[in-house]
């Protein structure tokens, strides 16, 4: 199994340098995942670097698709396509892959191989990486039967397990990443990465050998010789005097003994010893001195011919000395040998890079790619194939893999590099061989015609080069990798080129018979036509123009996003996204050549992005994308479906779709309500076509803020919004989870409003008739107000007090919220005074503001002088004046209440009024608790400003009228508070207004003005007394002389603040001398 197409793409961009210190940033964790787009496939990762406390931003970008794969790091050292934050974050992301972490499809392995990330054997990773049954069978079946080990050496282990009369052959081998490659040809496990086989293998392996066992059979030889590989060395050289191998915890250690040798990839400064004036003889010189010039060496590349060999191509460098131009070499050049080669100090950056990519080309790091791509490493060590014709299919696709790349990188940075040169076939290595060779910067792609004969039709490949249309025959280069044309040299634009034209070689075209036409151009020359121009002559063809394209959509999920992909057809063909301008088809053995109406095309899919603003197209494609919340909002789904249909355009994909598996039934709603003493039955059954959703159901979709509720079949059932609107609040309120719900009394306006917009077919009230009286007992009745204040109550105070009438007959709490100076105490009073007419006695507590004590007092002595009172206040106050039969309304303050709580929960009240009630809006305060404390038929606030701060004043206040009808303090912060306050959203402001509504009555000053009388305004003039008089006199002349200095000095700008001060101080002499601080006036 080949390497995953990230790390893949590591090892064929970066160095070895490169790839090392990216695993070693990987290893440390040094990696940040901080943006993850999974629509357009883009990452976004914070990388501190190795070397310093720098942290650099890679963005990874189409790391889904191989071939767009894209890569942008912000640091400097991008010296290649692929630096160590890249490498580091491209190991990091795969790693995420492997476990599942950013790939939203489920994980699916092959027995034949599959990679275990764990480098001992690990008893409870074993358990992890296969199902419960399999570890347990494995158990049970290692008593009996034991798996046969073949052999065991190299850190590979070779078995076969004998089940049932069949024999499975295993392998378990370390690779250089120094985890486990597995294999098994059983093929029964897909979920897995263990088949029981492989399970039973390992447990015997950790049970008779121990977590280390691998690494007591592991190729000591084998690491040497990648240690010496470093600097240029093996274990066939001579190493006297120059290496040592020292050994640590029983693995081998590399020491270098001679100074002289350093490490291939190494830069090394060298300097050259200049001759100094003793060593010259002066006297045989002439007069005129001139010094030695300085030698300039340069790199060179030389591409040669391997015919015996695939892929038959060697890329050589040279180094020799140049002319004073550094256009050419000036005597021999010398062969490089890489895997020596020290690299000098003083190199030329472009001689640097041309030696970097050349290294990479090389067979010997070819070999390395091809042992990590293969599922168990090490065999193409020794393997040499002569005949492309012998290679393994997969092999030739990893190799063009490997090169394809690297030669277009090789071509694009070293186009303008001196130093090309071509050693023709057949000719030694020596310079005077040596052909000046042009790498042309700009990539070619392959075309195609098509020509028919009398008993066949021929396919030729050709190439479209500057100087215009060769064959692609014609190479001279006697290699595919690269297309040579005289002395220019050309490389395909990408490995699907170079697989297309191996196809076509030697020969260059393809002969097909009249009877093999119609399966040749069903499998291969149309998928060419959809990626290469192809030209037909004297072929059956019909071209097509003109037709307008009716369109299809396709759907298709990833994520959390819901795919668009339209498909248009032209007489019966589809075409899609992926098909260029003119789409050929085959019918029969005829060639149909559709010319598009791209324009139609795009008009159609414009019509459908408008259908919602929340389209995207990902990557600026043809294909729209949206979010899955988007799709189930406001009923937008069914409604698109409806759109479609309207405009007779076909929908697919909807039975492959796991995720947004809709249910095209709309949802049906069957409520029946009865009443009972103090509460509401309401029995509910929801169902979509033959789906039935529970109460718990509709409560966690509305949790979850969601219009979809999971159903049992896995689809999902979208409610509309119409339906949220009228009854997710009676959900909210109720309480119940199978089917029925329970609501108290104070949720009457709930159901009141239901009943006002219900539909038979839907809510059923029983004893429709009883139902109507319970309306009635919540309707506000026409009371008359006590005969002594009727004639000085206003319009607006009668219905007051018919309010508060009607909260006493129906058990509710409520707010008097009118503006100030509306008269809200004359309003209570005159409905204590009604109750007292009512039932012959009162016993009720005024709770207030220590300011409004005695205003209390005179409104009580001016228009109820027929009640007692009692203000319970101060240090004469006893228990004994609660107590008190004959007092009918006891006057005292919040804090005397939190002080002698103890004194007032011994009465029972017949009402408790809380005036200035925001007083209590903090829950957790002790007056609010001593409030709540209190016992009382009923109870009033009133306030002017139920609603200072936050929305969260007025729970305290509705708690203490109606306990419990605003939930717990957690749920209305969750419900409520937090949405309101912090979020502004409207829904939760609309259901807590249906809440409260019913329970506060506030009339503005602007409401009630025709019921107000005329306002009048009256201007007293007082004047001062003498002695006031004088003193005012003074202190104005003072402040005079002052400001007319201040205001020639300064300007009147700078004197404001000084013009202020003595207004001020003059205002205060107005209104008493005895007020000014610094001095003792009298009052």
């Amino acid at each position: 199994m080949a390497l995953p197409y990230l790390v893949k793409h590591i090892y064929s961009y970066g160095t070895e340098e490169v790839i090392r210190r990216g695993k070693k940033i990987y290893a440390l964790k040094n990696i940040e995942l901080i943006k993850f787009d999974p629509l357009i496939g883009s990452i976004h990762c914070r990388v501190k670097d190795d070397g310093y406390s720098t942290y650099y931003k890679v963005t990874i970008e189409n790391f889904k698709n191989a071939a767009t794969l894209s890569l942008r790091c912000g640091c400097p050292y991008n010296l290649s396509e692929v630096c160590r934050h890249k490498a580091a974050a491209l190991f990091h992301i795969q790693d995420l892959l492997d476990k599942n972490l950013l790939d939203y499809k489920a994980a699916s392995y092959k027995t034949t191989h599959t990679l275990l990330r764990t480098k001992t054997l690990d008893l409870k990773m074993i358990r992890m990486l296969c199902a419960k049954s399999t570890f347990e069978k494995a158990e049970l079946t290692l008593k009996t039967v034991r798996p046969h080990i073949i052999s065991s050496e190299n850190e590979k282990v070779v078995a076969e397990v004998d089940e049932k009369g069949k024999t499975h052959h295993l392998i378990i081998q370390k690779n250089e990443e120094r985890f486990f490659d597995t294999s098994c040809d059983c093929l029964s496990e897909t979920e897995y990465p263990l088949c029981v086989h492989k399970t039973m293998l390992l447990l015997l392996l950790f049970q008779l050998k121990g977590a280390d066992y691998f690494e007591t059979i592991r190729n000591w030889d084998r690491e040497k010789n990648k240690l010496l590989a470093l600097y240029g060395y093996s274990l066939e050289d001579n190493l006297q005097d120059k290496f040592e191998f020292i050994y640590h915890d029983g693995k081998p250690f590399l020491k270098v003994l001679d100074t002289h040798i350093h490490k291939i990839n190494e830069v090394v400064k060298t300097s050259i010893k200049r001759p100094s004036g003793n060593d010259w003889d002066l006297e045989e010189l002439d007069e005129k001195v001139v010094p030695p010039q300085k030698t300039i060496e340069r790199f060179g590349l030389v591409l040669q011919h391997q015919p015996n060999e695939y892929p038959h191509i060697v890329f050589n460098v040279i180094k020799g000395e140049v002319n004073e131009e550094g256009t050419a070499y000036v005597g021999k050049v010398e062969k490089v040998d890489l895997a020596k080669l020290v690299t000098p100090a003083d190199i030329k950056e472009e001689d640097k890079l041309l030696v970097q990519l050349v290294r990479k080309l090389q067979p010997s790091e070819m070999t390395k790619f091809l042992n990590k791509n293969s599922p168990f490493q090490g065999i193409w060590d020794t393997i040499v194939h002569t005949d492309e014709a012998s290679l393994p299919e997969e092999t030739r696709e990893l190799i063009q893999e490997y090169l394809q790349p690297k030669i277009a990188i090789l071509w694009r940075d070293l186009s303008e590099h001196p130093f090309s040169f071509i050693l023709p076939p057949n000719k030694t290595f020596t310079t005077a061989n040596l052909q000046k060779a042009e790498l042309v910067f700009n990539t070619i792609q392959p075309c195609f015609r098509v020509e028919k004969e009398e008993d066949r039709y021929i396919v030729y490949a050709q190439v479209n080069l500057p100087e215009g249309i060769l064959p692609i025959e014609e190479n001279h280069a006697k290699t595919h990798y690269i297309y040579q044309h005289n002395h220019q040299f050309f490389s395909w634009k990408t490995k699907e080129d170079l697989t297309w034209v191996e196809k076509f070689m030697p020969s260059g075209c393809h002969e097909i018979l009249l009877e093999d036409w119609p399966t040749y151009l069903q499998t291969t020359l149309l998928p060419l036509s959809k990626q290469y121009k192809v030209e037909l002559e004297n072929v059956l063809q019909e071209k097509i123009k003109g037709v307008k394209p009716t369109l299809q959509i396709l759907l298709k999920e990833s994520g959390d996003y819901l795919f668009f992909e339209p498909l248009y057809v032209y007489n019966d063909i589809i075409v899609n996204k992926e098909d260029g301008p003119s789409v050929i088809q085959q019918v029969g053995d005829k060639i149909v050549i559709l010319e598009r109406d791209l324009a139609a095309e795009r008009h159609l899919m414009n019509a459908i992005e408008q259908l919602h603003s929340g389209f995207v197209r990902p990557n600026q494609g043809n294909v729209l994308a949206l979010k899955g919340a988007e799709v189930l909002k406001n009923n937008w789904f069914f409604l698109f479906i409806d759109t479609l249909r309207e405009k007779q355009i076909p929908l697919f994909g909807t039975e492959y779709l796991k995720q947004f598996k809709f249910n095209t039934a709309k949802p049906s709603t069957r409520l029946y309500i009865s009443s009972n003493t103090d509460w509401f039955d309401a029995k509910v059954e929801i169902s979509f076509g033959d789906q039935k959703v529970t109460i718990q159901d509709i409560k966690n979709m509305l949790a979850n803020k969601q219009q979809f509720i999971p159903l049992k079949d896995g689809s999902l059932g979208v409610l509309p919004e119409k339906w949220l609107n009228k009854y997710s609040l009676l959900f909210k309120v109720g309480e119940g989870k199978a089917d029925t719900l329970k609501l108290s009394k104070y949720h009457f306006s709930v159901l009141d409003e239901l009943y006002q917009q219900r539909d038979e077919e839907e809510i059923i009230f029983q004893l429709e008739g009883k139902y109507e009286k319970i309306r009635e007992k919540y309707t506000i009745a026409d009371v008359t107000p006590p005969e002594h204040l009727f004639p000085i109550l206003r319009p607006y105070q009668v219905s007051g007090f018919q309010w508060l009438n009607y909260l006493h007959d129906v058990q509710w709490g409520g707010i008097l919220a009118d503006d100030m100076g509306l008269g809200k105490t004359i309003q209570t009073l005159s409905f204590l005074q009604h109750l007292k007419e009512k039932n012959g006695k009162l016993v009720a507590l005024v709770v207030c503001p220590t300011t409004l004590l005695y205003n209390w007092q005179n409104e009580l002595k001016k228009f109820t002088p027929s009640l007692t009172y009692q203000i319970h206040h101060g240090g004469t106050r006893s228990r004994k004046q609660i107590l008190k039969d004959d007092i009918e309304v006891i006057i005292t303050t919040y804090g005397t209440l939190r002080s002698d709580i103890k004194m007032f929960v011994e009465v029972n009240f017949d009402y408790v009024i809380l005036d200035e009630s925001q007083a209590i809006k903090n829950p957790s305060s002790k007056v609010t608790k001593a409030a709540c404390l209190l016992n009382a038929k009923n109870k009033l606030c009133l306030s002017g400003t139920p609603l200072q701060n936050n929305t969260f004043d007025i729970y305290a206040q509705m708690n203490f009228l109606n306990p419990g009808m605003l939930g717990s303090v957690e749920y209305f912060k969750h419900n409520f508070s937090m949405p309101i306050d912090k979020f502004d959203e409207q829904e939760q402001k609309e259901h807590l207004r249906k809440f409260v509504f019913p329970f506060i009555l506030r009339r503005t000053k602007e409401q009630v003005a025709k019921d107000l009388p005329e306002k009048q305004e009256m201007v007293l003039y007082c004047e001062m007394g003498d002695a006031q008089r004088k003193i005012y006199e003074a202190y104005r002349n003072d402040y005079r002389d002052k400001l007319i200095g201040m205001v020639e000095e300064k300007g009147i700008q700078k004197s404001q603040l000084s013009i202020l001060q003595g207004l001020m101080k003059l205002r205060q002499i107005c209104d008493s001398p005895a007020i000014l601080k610094d001095e003792a006036y009298p009052n």
